[in-house]
């Protein structure tokens, strides 16, 4: 690659390793002066069908050309056990592949020292830049230093902003609200305006805030609705801590019709303690829309619905903002116009393996990047 530009880096998630109890109850939500719980209802419906139907996109920004001189990459997903650290690396890999240069993948591990260490790993091999995928900044910054001073460009997807890194702009948080609002609106529909709802949510994960949020803010417009109790985990807990956690809760609020995870990965292990307690029929919410997620909807194994941006989508955009970079232009044109997809029992059986959007993505960024298929 015929320039380096010094820049710091990495993008989000701490793996805790403890179960992180923190209940707290909440009240019903009050709806919006002069809107009744029918009227949300229905609105929430329509909401629901319009996100399962073909999401359309629009292409923001203008293409940057590739480099001509080919480069070295090295990837580094948080978790490579987790799809939703995996896949947006496996975009990457095709993107780069795509445009000829070398590539490698170095597992992140899931805790900060051993994604702390990936990085120091992958600057061992002196790339032209470091992608990470779902890696929190402040827990590596001994590594960022390190590539600030060898002049390693890196830019962080599936993160917060910082400014300790070159590019967090990818995905936008919006786009996590969305997802969030989305299974609020499955669960008002699902529920007739009357979901009781238990709250799960990973504290590792900074960018699922605003998924979370949203969810809690969508539901308190629906004045049947209430959030019974929250609970906070993390992904450390999902094989032991998670069930028992769910077992508890469900025997303080035998009432509850909904359950809300932030995402699809924790889901199998709620199934278990519900199934363990002969509990069935609930609204189970989560999101990334995981081939085993889809699975499981389209087979009725007891999930109900699951939101989802193309996740190897974010790999491509990442590509997009090294170029940007390598350009010497703004990485916050790059354009992820992949759009947020509702999988539910109308839809799971037409989506073959995992959602990766209703677009040819792949083709507008080679056109974009002046490259031929």
């Amino acid at each position: 690659m015929a320039r380096r530009t010094v820049f710091a880096t990495i993008s989000t998630v701490v793996f805790a390793f403890a179960l992180t109890a923190c209940a707290s109850s909440a009240a019903p939500g009050t709806a919006p002066s002069g809107d009744s719980n029918s009227e949300i209802v229905q609105d929430a419906q329509a909401r629901t069908d319009a996100a399962t139907s073909t999401v359309d996109v629009a292409w923001d920004g203008a293409g940057v050309k590739a480099p001509t001189d080919k480069g070295f990459v090295v990837l580094v997903p948080c978790n490579q056990a987790q799809p939703g650290c995996t896949e947006p690396a496996i975009g990457a890999e095709e993107a780069l592949t795509a445009l000829g240069w070398r590539v490698q993948m170095i597992d992140g591990k899931g805790t900060g020292d051993t994604q702390n260490a990936a990085v120091q790993q992958a600057l061992a091999l002196s790339p032209d830049a470091i992608l990470t995928f779902a890696i929190d900044p402040p827990t590596i910054q001994q590594s960022l230093a390190a590539a600030r001073e060898q002049g390693v460009i890196v830019v962080s997807s599936a993160g917060q902003e910082s400014d300790l890194v070159d590019s967090s702009v990818n995905p936008t948080l919006d786009i996590y609200s969305e997802t969030g609002s989305l299974l609020a609106d499955v669960a008002i529909a699902d529920q007739a305006g009357e979901a009781k709802a238990l709250v799960l949510h990973d504290t590792g994960f900074s960018v699922l805030e605003p998924r979370y949020q949203a969810f809690l803010d969508r539901l308190a417009e629906c004045e049947g609705c209430a959030v019974l109790e929250e609970q906070t985990f993390t992904s450390a807990d999902l094989v032991v801590g998670l069930p028992r956690l769910v077992q508890q809760l469900a025997q303080r609020h035998p009432d509850f019709n909904t359950l809300y995870v932030d995402y699809d990965d924790a889901v199998p292990p709620i199934l278990q303690a519900l199934d363990s307690l002969g509990l069935e029929g609930k609204t189970i919410l989560a999101s990334n829309g995981t081939q085993d997620a889809t699975q499981c909807i389209a087979s009725a194994c007891g999930q109900t619905a699951t939101t989802a941006f193309s996740l190897r989508g974010i790999g491509w955009a990442a590509v997009d903002q090294l170029i940007h970079i390598l350009a010497d232009e703004d990485p916050a044109t790059a354009s992820y116009p992949i759009g947020v997809k509702l999988i539910t029992a109308e839809n799971a059986g037409q989506i073959d393996g995992m959602w990766d959007g209703d677009t040819d993505y792949r083709g507008e960024y080679l056109a974009r990047w002046g490259v031929a298929e």
